[in-house]
């Protein structure tokens, strides 16, 4: 569920709160308020957050979710840490190797 509206319509629900509660509280119409929770009207930045605050919720509930992922990787994440500690390692044992000329 990506449309922002139908999360607000849900938690406003299940809240009990009716739309005119709602269009009061952000000091706007009824109808412009039902126009928000059908997706026919854009929603600002600003008035997520003033609707979040509302239903007591985070505004990044609100929000859908990434298009290219959920957040990090942790396998390969790991994978990539060892294979830096070992190469890592490899450098530091090869330095410890050189003898440098004295002066």
């Amino acid at each position: 569920m990506d449309n922002i509206g139908e999360k607000i319509r849900i938690r406003r629900v299940t809240k009990s709160y009716s739309q005119e509660y709602m269009a009061f509280m952000l000091n706007i119409s009824q109808a412009a308020y039902s126009n928000l929770e059908r997706g026919e009207t854009a929603l600002t930045l600003t008035r997520v957050y003033e609707i979040a605050e509302i239903l007591e919720m985070s505004p990044f509930e609100l929000m859908p979710k990434p298009k290219f992922g959920l957040g990090i990787n942790h396998v390969a994440f790991i994978k990539t840490i060892k294979k830096l500690q070992a190469t890592l390692t490899a450098h530091v044992k090869a330095r410890k190797k050189l003898t440098f000329p004295s002066r």
